[in-house]
Parts: structure tokens; sequence; C-alpha cells
């Protein structure tokens, strides 16, 4: 006898009382911590048998009304590292413990731990620290650490090394997040446009590598928090010129923002179907893919940056397949490489990956103290600053004030629909769905287009009467998609701070969809996908789609128009004209209007270019 893994489970959470959105959320991630407890799935039709089922039972159970604080972690950490949990209870009495202090040290063990603290050698330790740092409290971080030392003294150790942590809550001073001003003014030197023309540093990283080099290393801590090993797994992209070529362009001038966004959507198009994971955590199954997501504003800058690098690349014949991503974060190369101004930045310290994730992951939102009283759910993305940086006109005092104020602003209370809409733009949301909802709390200011206006668009479309009937009927038929889809906002009598919030997460990437190219409507409103047969989101209308969703779906149109002209029989004809017709074809329809509508004609005219080099 077989059992289906979702009634099963949706069954029992009812039986305890806990089917609830809350408790499903906490047996998935047990589940995937525990790797399902080795259970053998079905994946045909996600069924498991009756003896695994009877474990499934046993062990949710036990997790949802067994003993919980000390007295549930205590067994857990004892059957997976006997040794070490008795030579932590025999320090737990030398050292006079708390049970708080007891119970978070060993949670932390048992879930981050493993084999043994004493097998462990000095790499393996100082991965585990830096997973303290950031999951563990200063006291419980210090109980860990002395425990660490306490081993060394009782047992014989495979690790020899000793920590320390300081008073700032990292194991050194270099490894601090970078103070606000710091964090701003470099932020400013390598994305503020009319400060990259007055240095000519375009000019100036076409003609060397290394000034080249190092502000892309640099800039990237901008974009995204990985690592510098991370950072090296971006790869190479492909260049829409020779090398030389492109650097003659770029000193020249006539390098275009069409090329720009080609040469950085080979690298991101790449991690989407590679899937690559951080390299720390290689080894650890269900671990998400890197995140690389560049913000609308500086996608010119981070391509041509690419290109660049790219290009010296290539033509230096020394690199010996070197990573194309270099880790240059001395001060006197630095120095040597970009100038003084950005030099005297690191004479104190030289550059520290880590610090600048710090401050990325931070969100530099954390420096007001009221946000922190406040508890704000709201989160702003990294990557955010860098596109206020890009677009500011003015000196660095004048960004430095209007950043400050955007931050402090930038709380749940004071969500504010023009700062939305600049999310939602930078995240490359194509879906008329946010529009729509803007549209409703702005009562229809946000998006206002006169009837002369609508004739130019009209007029510049250049179609015959036929094709503008049919834009038309499936421009229609798209609008009608997405009003359905906001039904379920009205039955949720959402007020205009909640419909904000709803737009805010779209906007932040916290939508998330079985699909990395989508977003999802449901899931900024916290509620759980309905459809669980589907394997992917295309066609919902549920569905937010982004410019990498118009980009999946550029290629699938590519994949159907070949089987097209393979197939013989007029039924699979038919079928594949009915997904070109009734799916892809509206989708496609409603991101192109999107793209104008919101991105302008400038990014509308890159994203054709792109797409007629991709179909032909």
């Amino acid at each position: 006898m077989t059992y289906s893994i979702k009634s099963l489970i949706e069954n029992l959470l009812s039986e305890l009382g806990k089917n609830d959105i809350q408790y499903k959320g906490k047996i998935s991630k047990f589940l995937v911590d525990n790797n399902w407890f080795n259970i053998e799935i079905d994946l045909d039709n996600y069924s498991i048998s009756d003896k695994d089922a009877q474990l499934l039972i046993e062990k949710i159970t036990n997790y949802l009304l067994g003993p919980t604080g000390l007295a549930g972690i205590q067994p857990i950490f004892k059957q997976k590292f006997p040794l070490t949990y008795k030579y932590f209870q025999q320090y737990s009495e030398d050292s006079n413990l708390s049970k708080e202090s007891m119970f978070y040290v060993q949670d932390f063990l048992a879930y981050y731990l493993k084999r043994d603290l004493f097998l462990c050698n000095d790499n393996e330790i100082e991965l585990l620290v830096e997973e303290a740092v950031y999951a563990l409290e200063k006291q419980k971080g210090e109980v860990f650490i002395d425990f660490l030392k306490w081993l060394i003294n009782k047992t014989r150790c495979n690790y020899h090394k000793r920590y320390e942590f300081t008073p700032r809550y990292t194991l050194e001073q270099e490894t601090n997040a970078y103070e606000l001003d710091e964090y701003l003014e470099l932020l400013y030197f390598l994305f503020n446009d009319d400060y990259i023309r007055k240095e000519d540093m375009l000019y100036k990283a076409a003609i060397s590598k290394d000034y080249a080099d190092t502000w892309l290393f640099l800039a990237l801590h901008f974009i995204c928090a990985l690592r510098g090993t991370d950072l090296e797994q971006l790869g190479h992209p492909q260049l829409p010129r020779t090398p030389k070529e492109v650097l003659k362009s770029v000193r020249s001038g006539n390098w275009s923002s069409s090329e720009a966004r080609r040469t950085l959507l080979s690298i991101t198009t790449r991690l989407t179907y590679l899937n690559i994971t951080p390299n720390k955590t290689k080894r650890t199954k269900n671990i998400s893919q890197i995140k690389f997501q560049v913000p609308e504003s500086c996608q010119v800058l981070i391509g041509t940056l690419l290109a660049i690098c790219e290009a010296h690349y290539q033509l230096n014949k020394d690199n010996n397949d070197e990573p194309l991503i270099r880790q240059i974060k001395e001060y006197k190369r630095i120095n040597r490489y970009m100038g003084k101004e950005i030099g005297d930045l690191f004479l104190e310290r030289n550059f520290s990956s880590r610090s600048a994730n710090k401050s990325y992951l931070q969100t530099v939102a954390m420096l007001a103290d009221d946000v922190l009283q406040e508890k704000s759910e709201l989160n702003i993305k990294g990557y955010f600053l860098a596109a206020l940086a890009r677009s500011h006109k003015g000196s660095f005092d004048e960004f430095a004030q209007t950043t400050t104020t955007y931050l402090k602003d930038a709380q749940l209370s004071q969500l504010k629909p023009e700062m939305v809409a600049r999310e939602l733009f930078e995240r490359g949301v194509l879906s008329m769905i946010p529009s729509m909802i803007l549209t409703i709390v702005t009562r229809g200011k946000y998006k206002e287009l006169s009837p002369s206006q609508q004739t130019q668009m009209i007029k510049q479309l250049d179609l015959t009467p036929n094709e503008i009937e049919k834009t038309l009927a499936l421009s229609i038929q798209a609008e009608v998609k997405s009003q359905k889809a906001l039904k379920i906002l009205v039955e949720e009598e959402a007020e205009p701070n909640q419909l904000l919030t709803i737009c805010h997460r779209i906007g932040n990437g916290e939508a998330f969809s079985k699909q990395g190219e989508s977003m999802c409507l449901l899931s900024s409103l916290g509620k759980i996908c309905p459809y669980d047969d589907r394997q992917h989101c295309i066609g919902c209308h549920y569905e937010l789609q982004t410019k990498s969703t118009l980009l999946l779906l550029v290629g699938e149109f590519n994949r159907l128009n070949k089987q097209y002209s393979r197939v013989r029989t007029d039924l699979e004809k038919g079928k594949i004209r009915s997904i070109l017709e009734e799916q892809i074809k509206p989708c496609l329809t409603e991101m192109l209007q999107a793209l104008c509508e919101q991105y302008g004609d400038d990014v509308l005219h890159d994203y054709e270019e792109i797409i007629k080099e991709l179909i032909n």
C-alpha cells in the first residue's frame, strides 16, 4: 500500500490541530533539514510506502508534540554526536552554564556539525565559527568558542587554532560591516554616471586591465552578497564583438547599451540553467543556487564592465585558465590601479569582501534606531542602493543625504508608491498586475497616458489594421487575466498600505514561485500555490513575469517553431500551434507591452535587438 505525501501530511496536521500555513512551513523545513529521513519517494505520483509513511508520521508527531527547549534538543544532539554531547555535558557542569546557553549551543551544533567536534580539522572549525558569527548571539557565541578551547585541553583534537569574539560580534576587526559613509562613498565612485563621465573611467578601463578588473570586483559587492570564491564561479561572458573591437568601441564611445545587456545576459542565463550553488556549501544538499540579480539601472554598466574585463582576459596570454573575477583587495593595488581618491578609502585597512557583504546584507537600512525599534518587516535589497547611486544627479554629499533620508523612510508605515514603483522597475517586473495595484493605491495617478500619446504609439508600431486588431485582442486578453488575478485582493479586503507591501515584496524578489524566472502573486500574499500538479508557472493567472520570463519564452518559441517544421501530422501541428497562440503569444504580448510602458523606448529597443538575435 502506498500513501500520497501531500494527503498524508495534511491529514496528520489536521488530526494534530496544526493544519495552517505556519506549521506547513515548519514541517517543510524540518523534512528538508533531515533529508526526508532517507525515505524513498516515487516521483511519478509523489507517494511513499506504508513503512515509510509510519516513519514520517512518527517523526512529524514527535517534532510537533514532543518536548521542546532543552529537553527536546538534548536527545537529538546525543543521537547524532554522542561523544561531543558527553563532552558538552561535562563542560556545562564545569562552567555552570545556564539552560538557555546550553539549549542554543547544542541546537547550533546539532544543526551545523557534520561529525564529532574533536574530529574536525582547522578548516572545518573555521567554517563552523563563521556560521556561529551569524547564527548565535554574541554571548552564546562566546560560550561556543570557550567550549572549543575547553575541548582542546580535555582531549586530543584534530584542530589547533583558537578563536576570539570581538566586541563588534565578529572574529576580526577587519570583518566588521563598513560604516555608512564609507559604504556610500565607494558606491558613489563606482556607480554614479556623472562621476564616471567626469573621471573618464570607462576609457581608463578600456586601456588598463588592472583598472577594469578592480572596478568590476569592487562593484559586484554592491550587486550581490557573494563570497570571493562564488564571484569566481560567475564564469566568462560571451562577447558580441572581437576583444579588440570591444575595447576600441568603448574607448571611442560607440559601445551600445544593447551589446552591454547581451553580455550580461550570457552570464545570467548560464547561472539560471546550470543552477550553481555557493562554493562553501557544495557538499550540502538542498542548497539554493547563487543569487545574481542586477538592477535595471545598473545592467548596462555591469554588462559593459564584464565585456571590458573579458576582452582584456582574452587578449592577455598569461591567464592560465584563471577566473575572470580577480580578487583585488590590497590598498596598494587599488590605489595604484584606480587612483588616490578611491584608493584612500582603504588607507587604514584593505578592502574586505566580508565587510562589504555584511553592509549589503544589512542593507544599510538598519542604520536608524527608529527602524530597529519599529521591527519593520520591510527589507530593502542591497542592490537598490547601487541603482540609486547610478541615477543620482549631483555631488556625493547630496547623494549621501538623499540616500540616508530614503533609508530612514524605508519603514512599513512610510512605504511610498514612488519607492515601490522604483523597486518593481529595478527588479525587471513585466506584469500588469503590480501596475494595476499601484494604480488602485494612487487612484489612477500612477499611469496616465493621453489619447495623443496612445495614437502616436500606434503610429510608431507600423502595423496593418488586421495586425493591430490581433495585437489589441491579445492585449485585452492579458489585461482580463490580470484583472481576474486581482480579484483575490478584493476578497482579502486589502488596505492601501497592504497593497503597497504586496508590491514591495514583488519588487524585492520575495514573491517566490516554482520557476526562478517568474514570481507569484499568491506568495506575495503569503499564500500557497493551489496547483500542486503543475511543474511550472508560465500561463498561470497568478504569475508575475520578469525579463527573465521574456527570454525564457523566446527560447521556448524557438524550440516549438523548429518542432513545428519537423512534425508531420495535422494533430501534432495543431497542438503546437495551440500552445503558441493560446499560451506563449499572450504572455509575450503582456510583457512587451509592460516593457514599453514601464521601461521606455531605449530599453525596449535593446530587448528587440536581443530577441531578434535569439530568434535568428
